[in-house]
């Protein structure tokens, strides 16, 4: 068989797995094949894929037996999926009728697939390191401060659209290093044991700011004027601010220089020496606040050009650096709240070796979501001993303890224990705290909370699981799941780095981006806190927008920056409903000065409907759509272009497919504004999708889609919700749970709580195999 796979990936057919697998009468494989099988093939396949053909180099024929044509899984898989998503046959050649189809589907479920029903595979899962959102809010929740260390860590790989897959999470000599310093900042936040340092904050040349069109910020001032910084205050105190700066004399006079803080003392001094060798210094007691003005003025700017010496010409100010230290003379400052709930788990009258154990156990079982072995706190407990030893105070070693327990592999990483770990045959539940670990960074990118290490304890967690889903998606640490989640399936994220052309685009601003953002995160998390229908995603008849997005979209009668929900009704329901009419998808799929009907329509097919078009050969120049309004291009719409590069036969392939769902959403321009003509000509968004169905706009593209695809649709969802769930891309093993799902869902009425209680009750959630190689 030459290498590669069909064009395109889809799921989407409303065959049930386990049925299916039973439609087959039964003589041996190799007879069914060429009896049931391989003339569906010839009658419908060989065209392409036979008789001598082999187009995106496949040949269903090219086997040297029958055997050979089984064991070829990513073949077959592609055949699948392609079959399933009703792209083979393509459209304008002869379909298979929906027995035949049924009957492919179910042959390569069970003798290519070799799927059991009785026996399903739950797949395995790669050990994985938390990521930086799962860091930040599993610190959050294990010492009770919201520091947000890991904001300083690289950013995460991404795998199958996300970034906390296992496979591509790895663990470089800089990032363990980061986490032992974060670590150790996040615990002397919690736990003070010593006076803390003061702080010292540096400005120099470029920090400085102007004050009422002062002089330059480089600190270089040759005529009267101000330059100041803003210091954040972080404790009440006393604060020493020091000022280095020269000056060159003018008339026998040099510079004299103002120090003045803002609701505070002021010191003016003569600078009597040339640059950089002078130091002052003045001192305030400032309150913790948001920031605290420190001014340095130039007074007595001079300037004579006619002096005879011409050191004495031009009085000028250099100011060097401000640096601020304090708060000085600090006292120990009383225990924080996370030090008194860290501490609260030791009992105040034992002697101080049992009360440090009493810490360090209820803290490290939170930390590494498990039971622990008294093997395993001994070996923390040497540490305490240790420091202790070395005379330092009780809070201190219980605390380098603890930041020992915090750069462990069983912090840092999440795996699961398997009395089999080597086994890939034995298929065993994950126990009910590895469960708990699952469902907790599932929905809240976070550690369990006490709830659930408290049901998992007691071996009640999988009977109290539908209550304890629906109590976590209506907790406020469910946002995780609309940030995380939401934001990469939906590519919210690259909101942040569109740049839209400000020339093109009057409108365009932070302002507007944030707006945007915020509408799609508000929408997700509605359906997710209302349990409402998941289809809602493709159509709905609300929205939510403040005053800014409302103009933007022509609403009217919402004023004031606060969100609020509006119901769309008449044109307004004819031009917006569901995430595919927001601004935020799309300006993401828009070019900087242009629409992209290609962008979009392959957002659709890849982030909605699961049914991504092939990348293009590496060895072919695909040739480019031109600079719309230039050459040829001069004067046409986006349609008419794409038009012209769609009849060339390299790119025809995938733009038949993508091309015609973007023009469905050509009434909207780059930046998501509603629009009726582009040139001066009538805007033309009617299409036909690739499967045969037509639409004339927006309105009736979203109809479709909710409609005829609204299976693809959930099928695409829950493979990307699955993936996000498990740390892991699914593969052909995984079909009889996807399907499960899917139908749980359609009998749920497609309300999002059935959709993640079904995948939270699927096999490949609670169960585990191990990573040795299965026995044929």
């Amino acid at each position: 068989m030459k290498a590669g796979t069909l064009a395109a990936v889809a799921i989407g057919s409303a065959v049930v797995i386990g049925a299916g697998l039973f439609l087959l009468t039964r003589t041996t494989p190799e007879s069914h094949y060429e009896t049931e099988i391989e003339p569906i093939l010839m009658a419908y396949c060989y065209d392409c894929h036979g008789d001598g053909m082999d187009k995106g180099e496949i040949a269903l024929d090219d086997y040297d037996s029958v055997q050979h044509l089984f064991s070829d899984v990513p073949t077959w898989e592609g055949v699948y999926k392609n079959v399933e998503g009703f792209l083979m046959p393509p459209a304008e050649k002869k379909q298979p009728t929906d027995e035949e189809r049924r009957k492919l589907i179910a042959w390569i479920e069970r003798d290519v697939f070799k799927l059991d029903p009785e026996n399903p595979d739950p797949g395995r899962v790669t050990i994985r390191r938390l990521n930086r959102d799962e860091y930040n809010n599993t610190m959050r929740d294990l010492v009770g401060m919201d520091l947000r260390p890991a904001d300083e860590f690289p950013e995460d790989d991404t795998g199958y659209g996300f970034d906390n897959i296992g496979d591509v999470l790895s663990l470089s000599p800089t990032l363990l290093e980061r986490y032992v310093q974060a670590s150790g900042r996040v615990l002397d936040a919690a736990i003070v044991t010593k006076i803390p340092h003061p702080v010292i904050k540096s400005y120099r040349g470029g920090q400085f700011t102007p004050r009422n069109g002062g002089p330059s910020p480089s600190g270089s001032m040759s005529s009267n004027g101000t330059l100041g910084v803003k210091f954040s205050v972080p404790a009440d105190g006393e604060y020493k601010i020091e000022v280095r700066a020269g000056g060159s004399p003018a008339k026998n006079e040099w510079p004299i220089m103002r120090i003045q803080t803002e609701k505070g003392p002021r010191k003016d001094v003569r600078v009597d020496k040339p640059r950089g060798e002078l130091a002052f210094d003045l001192k305030a007691k400032w309150k913790k606040g948001d920031g605290r003005w420190i001014d340095i003025s130039f007074l007595n700017d001079h300037y004579d050009p006619g002096a005879e010496d011409p050191r004495q010409r031009d009085r000028n100010l250099y100011l060097e650096e401000i640096r601020v230290t304090g708060p000085l003379k600090r006292k120990l400052p009383p225990p924080t709240e996370a030090h008194k709930a860290i501490f609260a788990a030791g009992d105040k009258d034992a002697p101080e070796p049992e009360r440090a154990r009493q810490v360090v156990t209820r803290f490290v079982e939170r930390a590494w979501r498990r039971p622990v072995e008294d093997s395993e706190i001994d070996r923390l407990m040497g540490i305490y001993e240790k420091v202790r030893g070395e005379k330092e105070n009780f809070e201190e070693g219980v605390k380098l303890a603890l930041q020992a327990s915090l750069v462990s592999p069983n912090f840092l990483y999440r795996g699961e224990i398997r009395n089999r770990p080597d086994a890939a045959d034995v298929v065993e539940d994950i126990d009910e705290f590895d469960l708990a670990s699952r469902l907790s960074y599932f929905l809240w990118s976070s550690m369990p909370d006490d709830e659930l290490f408290q049901l998992a304890r007691e071996n009640r967690l999988r009977e109290n699981l539908d209550a304890q889903v629906t109590r976590m998606l209506n907790d406020e640490k469910a946002e995780a799941l609309t940030k995380n989640f939401a934001g990469q399936w939906l590519q919210l994220r690259n909101l942040q780095i569109a740049s839209p052309d400000p020339k093109t685009y009057r409108s365009w601003n932070d302002s507007l981006r944030r707006a945007m953002r915020e509408e799609t995160e508000r929408f997700f998390a509605s359906v997710v806190k209302e349990n409402r229908p998941v289809l809602d995603f493709l159509d709905a008849d609300y929205t939510f927008v403040n005053e800014q997005l409302a103009n933007h979209y022509g609403i009217s009668g919402v004023k004031g920056s606060k969100f609020q929900r509006v119901n769309l009704t008449g044109d307004l329901q004819r031009q917006r409903g569901g995430v595919l009419t927001h601004a935020s998808i799309l300006t993401i799929t828009s070019n900087p000065t242009r629409t992209s009907a290609v962008n979009r329509g392959n957002f659709v097919l890849e982030n909605l409907l699961g049914t991504p078009p092939p990348p293009a050969p590496e060895d072919v120049e695909i040739p480019p759509l031109e600079a719309s309004g230039k050459g040829d291009n001069k004067g046409k719409t986006l349609r008419q272009q794409l038009e012209l590069h769609r009849a060339k036969p390299l790119c025809n392939s995938c733009h038949k497919r993508m091309d015609p769902i973007g023009f469905g959403m050509e009434n909207f321009d780059g930046i998501g504004r509603w629009r009726e003509e582009e040139f001066g000509k009538p805007i033309n968004s009617s299409g036909e999708l690739y499967t045969g169905e037509p639409f004339d706009g927006p309105a009736e593209l979203r109809k479709i889609l909710a409609k005829e695809k609204g299976e693809a649709f959930l099928r695409c969802l829950i493979e990307k919700l699955m993936t996000y769930g498990l740390g892991r891309g699914l593969e052909y093993y995984d079909k009889p749970a996807l399907t499960e799902v899917a139908h749980r869902t359609e009998e749920g009425e497609y309300r999002f709580h059935e959709l993640i209680n079904a995948i939270v009750h699927s096999v490949p959630f609670q169960k585990c195999r191990g990573d040795g190689t299965k026995p044929e």
